[in-house]
């Protein structure tokens, strides 16, 4: 009974500190294609295009996808992100044509969403700095009335070392915001760089970049479609929801 009540104890101490969090995963619905960059890029080709379709992460409610065209045709490619876009699947087998297409951000959008992200966090960073302001000197006010008050000189140093701690607490958030908005603001320059754009792709020519789309969470499959002059290449995903204890 001793034994049983030990193990009972330990089990209960034991899921007490596991916390279950639940993680989505987007699994390519093809055989395994291959792994570059820490991504598994899924092939698709014709005698003129190639196409590979690499899943790169879920960043806020967006799916971001590494999509790579390679022209082997004679002619130029006219290539314009803003006619991809998924159809929300009941299952990998289903009619597509039953279902409304969700269109791919238009790169300048999401540019523009780093741009609101830093403005939000620079108006942060400003309240931050001026209620460390205001607090640290009401405090400071409040010493100095009190030395007034009561005449005592030791009084009032002990009331502003004490707004010290104010004052520290609000120099470490402003900093850890600073350092959040350079963070923002090197992943926009990256992204600026690296987001698939409108584009001619010339007789050899290869071209890659991420594209971003709205993500929906109840969704059991996607199938993501890229129109490329009169050649249609479709990737079907799954999503799946995984419970992970830590």
């Amino acid at each position: 009974m001793k034994v049983l009540s030990k193990v009972v104890v330990l089990f209960l101490v034991f899921t007490s500190c596991v916390t279950p969090r639940v993680q989505t995963q987007i699994i390519p619905d093809a055989p395994e294609g291959k792994f570059a960059m820490g991504r598994e890029y899924i092939p698709l080709s014709n005698d003129s295009i190639h196409v590979e379709l690499g899943f790169d992460g879920i960043y806020g409610d967006q799916l971001v996808f590494d999509f790579v065209v390679h022209n082997h045709s004679p002619y130029e490619l006219s290539i314009n992100p803003s006619d991809f876009y998924y159809v929300v699947l009941d299952s990998a087998m289903a009619d597509s044509s039953k279902f409304p297409p969700r269109m791919a951000l238009h790169p300048e959008r999401v540019i523009h969403q780093y741009d609101e992200t830093l403005d939000a966090r620079a108006g942060a960073k400003k309240a931050n700095s001026v209620f460390g302001i205001l607090e640290t000197g009401f405090n400071v006010l409040v010493s100095a009335s009190s030395f007034i008050a009561s005449e005592n000189p030791a009084y009032l140093i002990d009331g502003v070392f004490s707004t010290m701690g104010t004052a520290q607490h609000y120099v470490a958030q402003d900093k850890q915001i600073q350092e959040n908005m350079s963070l923002i603001q090197d992943e926009k320059e990256v992204v600026k760089e690296e987001i698939f754009r409108p584009c001619k792709l010339a007789p050899g020519e290869i071209m890659s970049g991420y594209v971003y789309y709205p993500q929906d969470a109840d969704a059991a499959c996607y199938m993501f479609c890229y129109p490329i002059e009169n050649q249609l290449f479709q990737f079907v995903y799954h999503q799946k929801k995984v419970v992970q204890y830590h």
